[in-house]
């Protein structure tokens, strides 16, 4: 397998450039992929902006592109309109770039044709692939000269924004995946204790024989749905990593989800939906709901994202709802959280930008200045990656958000940033499906997803090289 810190010290052509993500999913930058962003506080009801002008008599006007519809990207245009207001400089441009399904198609095509905007986005775990593209400037100079350092950041966020030893991104959005919640007054119901949530798998699985209940063929109460944790691959990824699994050998592009601790995970799961009827035959909200599951009353636990959260407690107003950190299982893992993970978004400087060093000055201070940290933190609401922002500690007192705060402080782990991430996750999202539906044993599938990912690396590195 390859070395992640190999250079690719060629020019491409767009094809080469359009081609060298293949199948890999042409860069996906759908929410689901990246993780499961969250806001905090409640939509703003004023008028929503995706895109603005650059404010006047600026020496240098750069262009950011934004994926973010909704009250994300108008949070985003705030925070520009700020960036404006506190040098003199520098304009920005903001335009609205939305994915074409799970594909940044504006932003490609704009950086294969050499005009692309000053900054972008990406999901943190695509930078080992669009870095050896030569999609990114190398931002590592400038950092050092400003004294930002890795070791600002927390740990996961820090290894993401390299390649090579060398910095390519800011991951100014810190998703905590996830906080474990439980219903008390189902626990309560089922005589178990509504202030102690399960530390373990097995006491996880003793929790559900007591919850679980089934009319005319139908789960209608269950404890845990683990195969539906947003998506089949947050699911292994989330319950792989507390059963203590690893899906890449430390510093290269090996992945490793057959190993035996994300196969154990993965056997669990699948036992969860057997002992539930299949995971069809779990009927426990009404059709007509729109909450997240958890809010209809008939499910014990779940991980959750904070807005889920959030429309649970507004709607259900009466639930009583304990947080913890994720259950783990031993021999691979040893302390509760062991499966959180970091995920999020991330800023870089295109190749080809106009203005690089302008658009460096704007990601640098939405991610890695008191003031931008501040300013996203209060328009958009998404967690942050620089241990210094003082907005943390407004996060950490948050009655909703400390949960997740918690969180983000404790773990270590990432998606793993291989050559071909994006190609990865789909290959789990499909096979571990396979293997929740029994069309495939856990084993075989997951063998399957390391074998097929690691016949796109060689592919990728292949087409990059042009042979």
């Amino acid at each position: 397998m390859p070395n992640p810190h190999r250079r690719f010290d060629v020019p491409l052509s767009r094809r080469q450039l359009l081609g060298g993500l293949g199948a890999a999913g042409l860069a996906a930058a759908s929410p689901l992929l990246g993780g499961c962003t969250f806001t905090k506080g409640e939509p703003n009801a004023s008028l929503i902006r995706m895109g603005k002008e650059p404010a006047a008599g600026r020496k240098y006007n750069i262009e950011m592109y934004s994926l973010w519809g909704s009250t994300t990207g108008a949070g985003l245009v705030t925070c520009a309109e700020e960036f404006e207001k506190v040098q003199s400089d520098i304009g920005v441009r903001v335009t609205f770039a939305p994915t074409n399904g799970v594909t940044q198609q504006k932003l490609l095509t704009a950086i294969a044709g050499k005009e692309p905007p000053d900054c972008a986005q990406l999901i943190p775990y695509q930078t080992p692939q669009w870095a050896a593209l030569d999609m990114m400037v190398d931002i590592t100079d400038w950092l050092e000269q400003d004294g930002i350092a890795l070791d600002q950041f927390f740990g996961p966020a820090a290894e993401a924004m390299t390649y090579q030893d060398r910095i390519y991104q800011l991951n100014w959005d810190a998703d905590p995946n996830f906080p474990f919640f439980w219903n008390k007054d189902l626990f309560e119901k089922a005589g178990l204790d509504p202030e102690k949530p399960p530390e373990t798998i097995d006491e996880v699985d003793e929790y559900c024989a007591k919850l679980l209940k089934k009319e005319g063929g139908q789960t209608v109460q269950i404890g845990l749905t683990p195969w539906s944790t947003y998506g089949y691959s947050n699911s292994i990824f989330t319950w792989g990593l507390a059963f203590g699994g690893q899906f890449r050998e430390p510093g290269t592009d090996n992945v490793t989800p057959d190993n035996e601790y994300v196969v154990k995970a993965l056997e669990w799961m699948v036992k969860s939906a057997e002992l539930a009827g299949g995971p069809d035959a779990v009927s426990i909200t009404p059709p007509s709901i729109s909450l997240h599951p958890f809010g209809a009353g008939a499910l014990g636990m779940s991980p959750l994202v904070a807005p889920n959260l959030k429309d649970i407690m507004a709607a259900k107003k009466d639930m009583k709802i304990g947080a913890a950190q994720l259950p783990y299982q031993g021999p691979g893992a040893s302390k509760v959280g062991t499966g959180a993970w970091i995920g999020g978004w991330s800023m870089f400087v295109p190749k080809y930008a106009k203005y690089p060093r302008q658009g460096y000055e704007f990601i640098k201070w939405l991610s890695a200045t008191q003031e931008g940290t501040k300013a996203q933190w209060e328009n958009v609401g998404f967690p942050v990656s620089w241990k210094q922002a003082e907005c943390l500690e407004t996060m950490r007192e948050d009655p909703v958000m400390g949960a997740y705060y918690d969180c983000l402080v404790s773990t270590v782990n990432a998606r793993p940033p291989v050559l071909v991430a994006d190609y990865y996750v789909q290959q789990l999202e499909d096979l571990v499906s396979r293997a929740v539906y029994k069309e495939m044993t856990p084993l075989a599938a997951l063998t399957e997803a390391r074998v097929r990912t690691e016949e796109e690396t060689k592919r990728f590195l292949n087409q990059v090289k042009g042979s």
